[in-house]
């Protein structure tokens, strides 16, 4: 079989919806995850590099994304929802004096690439939303659609754009007070004198 052929059959819609069903399927099964909720699920197609990095700690579906966890973690709290089309970079690409890109491997590059990517409690992730790596994503925060994050977000804001900036924050202290009397214990709370640090 030649090397064009294979490309096309490789390249086929039908053929690949075949292979990420098959590997979404029976390819990541739920003991080579690092935690995965039981009622947490993946819809394909996915495309996800060592899923032992991977905590996923809220119910509901992640479809349609890729999750690169080479050498950091990919961490999702409670009470999340994400849309479609999620891509995670735990990595960053390495540059050194005398070598091109390419040549640069896992085995070669420089520590310090690779950071943790956490999602905490009561996110809500849009729809195409890239975030990278050394990213936390605040409790209680809503990421616009087909952000690109790639800093740390404080809770409860909105944020979007390319790359991602504080939009507002969607509540007034008080109400993030009673929202989280309501959800969380005592010891898991927000103290007011926190909160107004955070939002000026």
């Amino acid at each position: 079989m030649t090397d064009t052929i294979k490309q096309k059959i490789k390249n086929n819609r039908f053929v690949r919806g075949l292979y990420f069903g098959f590997r979404s399927r029976f390819g990541y099964a739920r003991s080579k995850f690092g935690h995965l909720c039981k009622g947490a699920s993946f819809t394909p197609p996915m495309n996800i590099i060592n899923p032992k990095n991977i905590f996923i700690y809220s119910d509901g579906a992640i479809s349609d994304a890729t999750i690169w966890a080479l050498n950091a973690r990919f961490i999702v709290k409670k009470g999340c929802r994400i849309g479609c089309g999620l891509n995670v970079q735990t990595g960053n690409h390495a540059r050194q004096v005398g070598m091109f890109v390419s040549d640069i491997t896992e085995d070669n590059k420089p520590e310090g690439y690779d950071h943790d990517v956490i999602i905490e409690e009561d996110v809500w992730i849009g729809s195409n939303v890239t975030l990278l790596s050394n990213v936390t994503i605040g409790r209680g925060t809503t990421v616009a659609a087909g952000a690109v994050v790639n800093k740390p977000m404080p809770p409860y804001c909105i944020c979007g754009g390319v790359p991602a900036k504080v939009i507002k924050f969607y509540w007034t202290i008080d109400q993030i007070l009673e929202h989280e009397k309501k959800t969380y214990s005592e010891n898991e709370r927000y103290t007011r004198e926190q909160l107004e640090k955070i939002i000026v």
